[in-house]
């Protein structure tokens, strides 16, 4: 009777859900594609197919949808993932949390951020952290806000400090807090009319050409989208750009007025003799803001020379928003 049950509970554990089968969605679901799956994992491709249809069978769902060589998570896919990434993070987070406990841990830190706030907001933190933990190799990818939280989600950055379009942005498997937030701010030349007018409104904005955020920027599409809710259906565009050096430039040269969020150092500090007389105007009365998150992996899993970096982080830029 015993053996029996030994066998039947043997059989069981067999089929059950296992860690390389989540391993394969989670990859499938960075890589969107089975092939790309199988090169992230080592095995071949039916291999990878068949961790997900053992997944399949488990659950009696289909959570993977394919179309030519492209992949995506179905809608119950997506659910699985969600629940899923955390326990694989705290468990993938088990290796270098040993390792640092033995004292064998090499400390590496990639940071993914946008220009304007490694220009900014962060210069002097950097600093400091390099100071206190020179031994820790410090690794800085400077790319549009979408593209940071891209790598952040494939693994490839410990940390993402991001704009994003509101507070609850959020991305399954890990956590974010929002630091601050950049108010939208009007930049136009010494002498423009808009300067001056003591009430601007989203006609006013709407008659002239306009510098924008680019693609990339979590808020790229915020002010064409505001203008078509008062009316104003054909914003016209003259650049789209994520540099504020750029955007400077182009307003300088007069080819549009910008609407762009700024960061907060930036704005307060701002001295037209420095910006090509280029002067600013607080718009977030019609263009709102950009929330500024700092996405980090699970605080029970976080090496502590990653720890340190975020709280520092937090404690120079956190503010009540």
């Amino acid at each position: 009777m015993k053996l029996s049950l030994m066998k039947e509970n043997s059989r069981h554990y067999y089929k059950e859900v296992r860690l390389r089968q989540m391993r394969a969605l989670v990859e499938i679901s960075r890589g969107r594609s089975f092939a790309e799956a199988a090169r992230k994992l080592g095995l071949s491709g039916p291999a990878v197919w068949q961790q997900v249809r053992a997944l399949e069978r488990e659950f009696e769902v289909r959570l993977v949808s394919t179309s030519g060589r492209e992949a995506v998570l179905t809608e119950d896919g997506e659910l699985l993932l969600q629940l899923a990434s955390p326990l694989l993070e705290s468990f993938d987070g088990i290796r270098a949390l040993f390792a640092e406990r033995r004292g064998t841990l090499q400390r590496r830190l990639t940071l993914a951020t946008t220009t304007a706030l490694l220009t900014h907001e962060l210069p002097h933190l950097i600093a400091k952290y390099r100071q206190k933990h020179p031994n820790v190799e410090l690794t800085l990818l400077d790319r549009p806000s979408l593209e940071s939280l891209d790598l952040f989600k494939r693994g490839q950055a410990d940390i993402a400090i991001v704009g994003a379009e509101n507070a609850d942005s959020r991305h399954s498997g890990s956590q974010a807090v929002e630091l601050t937030r950049f108010c939208f701010h009007l930049l136009c030349p010494s002498n423009h009319p808009l300067l001056s007018r003591r009430r601007l409104t989203h006609a006013d904005v709407s008659t002239h050409r306009l510098i924008l955020p680019g693609q990339g920027s979590a808020v790229s599409g915020r002010v064409p989208r505001v203008l078509a809710e008062h009316g104003f259906s054909e914003a016209r565009v003259a650049l789209t750009s994520t540099n504020l050096a750029l955007t400077i430039s182009y307003v300088q040269m007069g080819l549009g007025i910008a609407v762009v969020p700024l960061p907060s150092t930036a704005a307060r500090h701002w001295k037209p003799s420095l910006h090509g007389a280029v002067h600013l105007r607080d718009v977030s009365a019609l263009f709102g803001h950009e929330s500024i998150l700092l996405h980090h992996h699970q605080a029970d899993h976080e090496l502590a020379h990653i720890r340190a970096f975020r709280e520092m982080v937090m404690k120079a830029l956190k503010t009540e928003a």
